[in-house]
């Protein structure tokens, strides 16, 4: 390897450094993922079982693609944009929910119920899009480290297994999304049929 490449993976390594220090700090107030995830989890408070199916499972999908299928550069550039696609999306569907206005609703334990689930419906999308985001990033990455030739195989499955978790955890997320999108669609349904009646 020469000079040029290890100051630039210096220099990557830096920026992963820094950036994983500031963004997990305790006390940050511009962006603190530290919150984010604690939130993310919070979700699944009621029902321990979830985190089985959204973070157990995944690993083991993952560990087994990782051994059946090595991935390139064309799975990286694949998965970009796949991964772009469902980030405008995300990103879409935030910007549909921040219009969402129930103050008017009369029943404040419909009110309350609506409110936590478009809360609960915001922070696995937060979640989603840091995942997203991860995943362009890593994506990035792995094109251009696909082209420096590792001495075994492992090394290479174990960051397609990052990657294929990263994106599995990514989909049952937006299941997660899609269902609680669902029950604020209902609501709304729900409330204009009430005023038109």
């Amino acid at each position: 390897m020469d000079c040029t490449k290890i100051i630039g993976l210096l220099l990557v390594i830096s920026f992963l450094l820094i950036n994983i220090f500031f963004l997990f700090r305790k006390n940050e107030s511009f962006f603190n993922l530290r919150d984010v995830i604690k939130d993310h989890l919070d979700l699944f408070r009621d029902c321990r079982s979830q985190y089985v199916v959204f973070y157990f499972s995944p690993l083991l999908f993952a560990s087994g693609l990782a051994l059946i299928y090595e991935a390139g550069e064309t799975f990286y550039t694949n998965l970009s944009v796949i991964v772009s696609i469902l980030l405008s999306m995300l990103l879409a569907i935030l910007s549909i929910l921040t219009g969402k206005d129930y103050f008017s609703i009369a029943d404040s334990q419909q009110r309350d119920n609506i409110q936590n689930v478009t809360q609960e419906t915001i922070t696995a999308i937060v979640f989603d899009t840091l995942l997203c985001i991860f995943l362009l990033l890593y994506g990035l990455a792995m094109i251009i480290i696909d082209g420096v030739s590792f001495n075994t195989g492992i090394i290479k499955r174990v960051f397609a297994g990052i990657a294929y978790y990263s994106f599995s955890v990514t989909l049952l997320n937006l299941l997660l999304i899609v269902k609680r999108m669902s029950r604020i669609i209902e609501f709304d349904f729900y409330v204009s049929r009430e005023k038109k009646e």
